[in-house]
């Protein structure tokens, strides 16, 4: 069997090991030297790297903690505790060209590179039976899933919605091949970012199994970040017929709904791989990814203690609906933290005391449904608005419903606010849709005086609601020099 070894400055043997990740460490991609030697000899080897990709995917700089409370911190549904938090310097927008943290950056760009190694080998597997075929086409579609959730996420970061300027605005470099140190790109545009991570989902779409692999990838999660991403770039035909076809054959593979007995309780969302959950990122004792740097541990008020629900979320959003499970879902502070409200969602794992082993939920089947609903309300398509909102609103309190209803976007958006605060949306939801995040200040627990003034109320023509390129990079290549974000 012929194998291929990748010749690269950046080690690629482990996939875990840190690089600076610099512009300086890529090369152009028509110079990609390939030759015999030792690459990917078998399916087992591919396995042991997509798992790797996991593991950094898990880490607390991604999903692990960051990329999780991104979306809730600089929104107006969570605060941060105090200006030294881990979570202030984006809660308070004080982030500059020269402060703002380069981890999404590093991070997303080295799982990228691996990725690409991964691709660029794993087509090299010959002489497999039929049963390996399957199996290496469904590591293929695991990977091509993984590229399209780290241009998602970089281009959402670092780029403008795609609904502001049809997707005219810059968003990040696309590097689809191994690369090393001469490659010096330049940033394609929001437009292309969409274009080439549609394709990856798409093309991950038919390669993966549709079973359950715990922690992993399958057809029905390739196909929920699909419809996400038809829904951010305003696609709405497709990302509700995409939507319903995944909850259709997710459902046909045992995923369900949590009833509302079953969502607000603790020890629901301390399973691990419930039916509800199409995706998550095990975090535990064995294998830790950040330990207390975790979202876990920093949502506990025991804990770090880091970021906590708003009474913007409490009482200006739920007001009198203190029956609604998502707001039961509340924890108290307890002593000397009385009246401060923490979520429960990253509660430990079953047989875990530490709240930093908590897995991290991040596509649930309800997302789903409201990805469905919100795209057939953008269509004036009231019939399947009100059938895949319905069931999150009852759940939430059976004494409400949206049946016989016009369903507008701004009832989805506020049902979306209710079940998913914690969980990394609420930011990109309002900005993406040309909506204002508000944060008030004359309320019980007022937001900290140290957010700057501009973001007390801003929408998506607020230039800080992108990040800056890292300093690092604007000084490493000359051709993305003057490329930086306006504003910055």
């Amino acid at each position: 069997m012929k194998k291929y070894i990748i010749v690269l400055l950046v080690s690629v043997t482990g996939l875990t090991g840190t690089s600076c990740n610099d512009w300086l460490d890529l090369e152009p991609d028509n110079k990609v030297v390939v030759k015999e030697g030792t690459g990917i000899g078998s399916l087992s080897e591919a396995n042991g790297r997509l798992n790797a990709l996991y593991a950094m995917l898990r880490a607390y700089e991604l999903y692990g903690a960051r990329m999780t409370y991104y979306g809730d911190a600089l929104g107006e549904d969570m605060m941060s505790r105090s200006g030294t938090m881990r979570t202030a310097n984006y809660y308070t927008f004080r982030f500059t060209e020269d402060n703002a943290p380069r981890t999404f950056w590093d991070k997303y760009y080295e799982v990228i590179n691996n990725v690409n190694t991964l691709l660029a080998g794993i087509d090299g597997l010959t002489g497999l039976s039929t049963a390996d075929e399957v199996t290496r086409k469904d590591y293929k579609g695991q990977a091509l899933t993984i590229r399209a959730l780290a241009y998602f996420d970089l281009t959402r970061l670092y780029g403008y919605p795609y609904q502001k300027d049809n997707g005219a605005s810059l968003g990040v470099p696309i590097v689809d091949k191994p690369v090393d140190a001469n490659y010096k790109p330049t940033r394609n545009t929001v437009a292309e970012c969409y274009t080439f991570f549609i394709k990856d989902f798409t093309d991950a779409v038919p390669l993966l199994k549709d079973a359950k692999i715990s922690g992993k990838f399958n057809k029905w999660t390739a196909m929920h970040l699909l419809s996400r991403a038809y829904l951010y770039k305003g696609d709405d035909t497709n990302a509700l017929a995409t939507a319903k076809e995944a909850i259709t054959g997710a459902e046909g593979k045992g995923y369900k709904l949590w009833t509302a007995e079953e969502y607000g309780a603790a020890a629901t969302w301390a399973k691990e791989f419930d039916p509800e959950v199409l995706w998550e990122l095990p975090i535990t004792s064995t294998e830790t990814a950040g330990g207390n740097e975790n979202i876990g541990y920093l949502t506990y008020a025991a804990g770090y203690d880091d970021i906590y629900v708003s009474d913007d979320w409490r009482i200006t959003l739920m007001g009198d609906q203190t029956d609604d499970i998502r707001y039961k879902n509340l924890i108290d502070g307890g002593s000397g933290k009385s009246g401060v409200r923490y979520l429960w969602k990253h509660v430990p794992n079953s047989g875990e005391t530490n709240r930093g082993h908590s897995n991290v939920k991040v596509l649930r089947l309800s997302e789903l449904y409201l990805i469905a609903a919100e795209a057939a309300a953008r269509s004036n398509n009231n019939d399947d608005a009100m059938k895949y909102l319905e069931p999150i609103v009852t759940r939430g309190d059976a004494t409400q419903t949206v049946e016989g209803t016009t369903v507008t976007l701004d009832r989805v958006l506020e049902e979306r606010r209710k079940e998913l605060v914690g969980e990394g949306h609420r930011f990109f939801d309002a900005i993406r849709n040309g909506k204002h995040i508000t944060r008030t200040q004359g309320l019980p627990f007022p937001h900290l005086a140290l957010i700057l003034p501009e973001a007390w109320d801003f929408d998506w023509t607020y230039y800080k609601v992108v990040l800056p390129i890292p300093i690092s990079e604007i000084n490493a290549n000359k051709n993305i020099a003057g490329q930086q974000n306006p504003g910055y």
